[in-house]
């Protein structure tokens, strides 16, 4: 197919058509075009195109958009700078190496200072905090890679990383599977931020693991047992069988007394809050009474009225278990 000759727009046609458009002659299709193409002299599709081409030379530079920082992974030669502007500005992959052979000395001087800069900007410790946070994107991209093909040839891994520069940085984790159980599990997590940021500001940007909150309440709960008068833990079963009863104080609204492994995160946070102010009374379940074993038998052998009281007093002192037992019995 034989290629359309441009059209060449006169001075003066120019100026007939920029008036035309400061009257309103703003967009293809307006009624104005026709008395310009009658003006002028030129076709309506010819005043239409130069419409759309005039609007663009009218937006400023700043209009554009702003170019993203990119990260080079190769090093840029003075060349390739060039076959980048080139294209940039419309020009085609045969025009490069012509272009290329015909630039100038000082242009080229220009692309080479370019590229060094470029160079030294990828080594030296003074990155912009663009390029900085482009690059510890790439290598924590790269960490994770690593621990993936770890662990597929059967190597636990376990890398945790604090952006010490930002102060709302979180620790970044970095896993396979059987590690990031291990880490939700302790609290290796929390004493990583602890450990570089103190533990005021470590508490804000790291949450602590729920499996640590519930063996807290846990030991709370069995601290509360003990200065009620109970002995060992909490005996939760027992609780559930209503062998006894434990009426508690100080619990926050709306939470009962239950295993702590029940709770949520935000119930376990309003429990240890209130630790200060929890309390436990033991009371008695469906008609067990309240006394020890020890307080029973010396009530029944105060007055050495029973020898089997006796008996069973006996055994108590000298072998706990056998005595239990036997009393059971």
């Amino acid at each position: 197919m034989a290629r359309r000759e441009r059209t060449v727009i006169t001075k003066e046609q120019k100026e007939a058509l920029k008036s035309s458009f400061q009257e309103g002659m703003t967009s293809v299709g307006s009624p104005l075009i026709p008395a310009a193409a009658e003006a002028t002299g030129l076709a309506p599709a010819v005043i239409e195109n130069w419409i759309g081409n005039y609007k663009r030379s009218l937006k400023a530079p700043s209009d554009r958009r702003p170019r993203k920082p990119k990260l080079h992974t190769r090093e840029l030669s003075a060349y390739n700078l060039f076959c980048r502007d080139l294209l940039r500005n419309k020009g085609t992959l045969r025009d490069i190496k012509p272009r290329w052979s015909s630039l100038g000395e000082e242009q080229k001087n220009n692309y080479l200072e370019e590229a060094a800069a470029l160079k030294a900007e990828g080594k030296t410790q003074h990155l912009s905090p663009e390029m900085r946070e482009l690059k510890v994107k790439k290598h924590l991209k790269q960490l994770k890679l690593e621990v993936s093909s770890l662990e597929a040839l059967g190597v636990e891994t376990a890398v945790l990383s604090l952006d010490r520069l930002k102060a709302d940085s979180e620790v970044h984790k970095v896993s396979s599977r059987g590690a990031a159980g291990f880490l939700d599990s302790a609290d290796t997590v929390n004493s990583f931020a602890m450990h570089f940021k103190g533990s005021s500001s470590a508490a804000s940007t790291t949450k602590e693991p729920v499996s640590v909150m519930v063996k807290r309440v846990q030991e709370l709960f069995n601290q509360k047992y003990k200065e009620a008068g109970g002995d060992g833990r909490l005996p939760y079963q027992s609780l559930l069988n209503q062998s006894i009863t434990i009426h508690v104080a100080g619990l926050p609204n709306g939470i009962t007394l239950k295993k702590p492994s029940f709770y949520g995160r935000l119930q376990l946070e309003e429990i240890l809050k209130a630790a200060e102010q929890i309390s436990f009374q033991i009371g008695p379940g469906r008609g067990i009474p309240t006394k020890t074993m020890d307080e029973i038998l010396t009530a029944m052998c105060e007055n050495d009225s029973s020898d089997i009281c006796c008996v069973c007093y006996t055994h108590f002192n000298n072998d706990k278990k056998n005595a239990v037992k036997k009393w059971r019995q």
